[in-house]
């Protein structure tokens, strides 16, 4: 017989959860579909301030060298300076001479600079239309060669002006300038998101600042680089932000500035800056022969001794009562602006002041530029600002990398397909620039000297290569492949520098060391070593699965 089975428990009853408290909603909240637009808005406006940023710095790196990049893009300015600024100015002077009572400017060949600049109005000529010719020569102090305007690279000068925004000027209406006041105004915003930065992460700073895992997840290496290389060049990153506010200001509200301070005066505004202003003479009617440049540095009086002159400008040239006005600093000093004015016939000093006692207005703003443009502290200070510019770059980058891969999966309100694209413009901005920039070092060497329209050409192609990397960032399964991608040619484009360098002019490496030629030895070894940091940062981004959704709408 069969034991009788044991009574069934009845069932327990499962806990129901009590039905949601509907929310009251209050009058000045936003729907869902406003909150995602509010937050898509925030996404695209903080990506978009980050990347025109990024820009800004990382072309502000090179802007650092302007004089070294002219030499090594340009051959006739390699090596030592062997003319003084009389042996070249006297000459063409004498083959051509300026047209009397017209002004005249010398840009001197101070510091790194191998070049002597001259404009001026040369007598009897004119252009077809009837106006004096405004001629604007460059000269080399170390072969003494006019440098063709239409032939010479403009390397230097392509970085040193997308640094300010200036190309902006070819597609916004408005000052040629506006470039400089939009990069004011990304001045000030970054010194803000700086303190902010700061403020948020502040009790995880002690434990955060020297943390870096670059062999976790990308996740991880994104948020330690951004960690450590952001408190690394905080103290640097807030000087550039407050330096680079002050001048755009300055430049862009001069006229705002005069009416406002000086009643419109812009003699006193310059005064202000430089000491005691002259008016500028009257023509007596009767010639005279005008000291050359050396002779008027020679005139000066000894407070002016170590004084490097900047440029002269002469007012009234060949008549007896003409003046030349001088620009002079110390070098590796930060209050540098000095001016002094004086007869260009006979060198009396009419009035001076010196760097070395500068106005108030005068030493803030020398003060200013200075550190803004790495003018101080010699080549290590040159090299710091270097590294540390490339590092706020990179900070720049990997927040918005994290941004949009770390804080979008955690917000329901994001839309997902926005942030896939703000990813490929990240990428492509970002390191499509990267690879651009070894572009416009070979299109220096690759475009043959003297060429016509060369100029056009260069930064036409520089330009045509970063759009289209750009582009291309779009292609492909995965935001992280394009990035890999992309900075594996930018290192192979990098190793082609010194090559083109070594075609092109026969220094290479061992060559430019071995002939003290020190400006194009780092250039290029810096490529090498960039190419080499750039692969290994593409190999430590990990492959990773492909977008979900579709990268273009």
């Amino acid at each position: 017989m069969q034991p009788a089975a044991p009574p069934k428990r009845p069932p327990v009853p499962r806990p129901v959860a009590p039905a949601p408290t509907p929310q009251k909603q209050r009058p000045w909240s936003l729907g869902p579909r406003a909150q995602r637009l509010m937050w898509d808005a925030h996404s695209a406006t903080g990506v978009a301030l980050g990347l025109v940023l990024f820009v800004i710095f990382f072309c502000g790196a090179f802007a650092l060298y302007r004089a070294p990049l002219d030499a090594w893009a340009d051959p006739a300015l390699r090596g030592q300076p062997t003319l003084s600024t009389e042996d070249i100015v006297g000459p063409v002077f004498a083959e051509r001479p300026p047209e009397p009572g017209s002004g005249v400017t010398v840009v001197y060949a101070f510091g790194e600079r191998r070049t002597v600049l001259l404009i001026y109005n040369p007598a009897g000529e004119t252009t077809p239309e009837g106006d004096p010719v405004r001629a604007v020569l460059t000269y080399s102090t170390t072969t003494g060669e006019e440098l063709a305007p239409g032939g010479r690279s403009r390397l230097s000068l392509v970085l040193f002006q997308l640094h300010f925004l200036l190309q902006l000027r070819h597609v916004l209406p408005g000052s040629s300038l506006i470039g400089i006041a939009i990069a004011g105004v990304f001045a000030v915003f970054m010194l803000f998101a700086l303190v902010s930065g700061v403020l948020i992460h502040l009790k995880k700073l002690p434990k955060d600042w020297h943390t870096f895992r670059p062999r976790g997840t990308v996740r991880t290496a994104l948020a330690d680089a951004h960690t450590v290389l952001g408190l690394a060049g905080l103290p640097y990153a807030v000087m550039y932000a407050v330096t680079g506010g002050i001048i755009s200001i300055m430049i862009m509200l001069a006229p705002q500035i005069e009416t406002a301070f000086f009643d419109g005066d812009g003699d006193a505004y310059d005064a202000a800056i430089y000491g005691v202003g002259v008016p500028e003479a009257d023509s007596t009617g009767r010639a005279a022969a005008m000291l050359g440049p050396d002779a008027l540095v020679a005139a000066l009086p000894e407070s002016w001794a170590g004084i490097d002159p900047i440029l002269v400008r002469y007012s009234r040239w060949g008549d007896a009562g003409a003046t030349a006005t001088l620009h002079g600093h110390v070098s590796e000093t930060l209050t540098t602006s000095g001016k002094a004015t004086l007869r260009a016939a006979t060198g009396d000093v009419i009035a001076h002041n010196p760097p070395t006692t500068p106005t108030a207005l005068g030493a803030t703003y020398a003060v200013t530029e200075q550190l803004h443009y790495g003018d101080v502290g010699g080549w290590l200070l040159d090299a710091l600002f270097f590294l540390l510019a490339l590092a706020t770059g990179a900070v720049i980058l990997t927040g918005n990398a994290l941004w949009i891969v770390v804080r979008r999966p955690k917000d329901p309100r994001a839309t997902p397909r926005l942030h896939r694209v703000l990813g490929r413009l990240t990428v492509g901005f970002g390191c499509g620039l990267v690879a651009a920039v070894p572009v416009l070092f070979i299109l220096a060497h690759a475009i043959p000297t003297g060429a016509a329209d060369r100029k056009v050409w260069e930064e036409a192609l520089f330009f045509a290569a970063w759009f289209a990397l750009i582009a291309a960032a779009f292609a492909g399964p995965s935001t992280v492949g394009a990035a890999r991608w992309q900075l594996a040619l930018a290192a192979g484009l990098c190793l082609l520098v010194p090559v083109a360098n070594g075609w092109a002019t026969g220094d290479w490496l061992w060559a430019s060391a071995a002939n003290a030629r020190w400006q194009v030895f780092w250039i290029d070894l810096s490529f090498v070593f960039a190419a080499l940091v750039l692969v290994w940062t593409a190999q430590r981004l990990r492959p990773v699965a492909p977008d979900r959704v579709p990268v273009v709408p």
